[in-house]
């Protein structure tokens, strides 16, 4: 969104909110340069091996097999006989003023 806010995208004012004169808002305006690569975090250390990682990818194609074994079940199950026609609607009662 550009800095002059929603109504003033529309109406061309400026924003009574903001006083930065750039189109692109930062998050919070504290940070402008690079940041420090000595803040950056060390490499994650417990990351999965590819025995593992083939392993898992075994299991979900199991489950996938047998998703699919148990909808084909599920879809195969016979409807038993159609069942039995519901009542007749009743008739609207006859509503009139002064009738009992």
């Amino acid at each position: 969104m550009l800095d002059t806010g929603p109504l003033g995208a529309i109406t061309g004012e400026a924003s009574p909110v903001s006083d930065n004169s750039s189109p692109i808002r930062s998050m919070t305006g504290e940070r402008s340069e690079y940041p420090n690569l000595g803040t950056v975090p060390p490499r994650p250390t417990d990351l999965t091996t590819e025995a593992q990682r083939q392993q898992a990818m075994d299991r979900l194609a199991q489950d996938r097999a047998a998703s699919r074994r148990t909808r084909e079940q599920t879809e195969a199950i016979q409807v038993p006989e159609p069942l039995p026609t519901p009542m007749a609607v009743p008739p609207r009662p006859d509503l009139r003023a002064g009738r009992s």
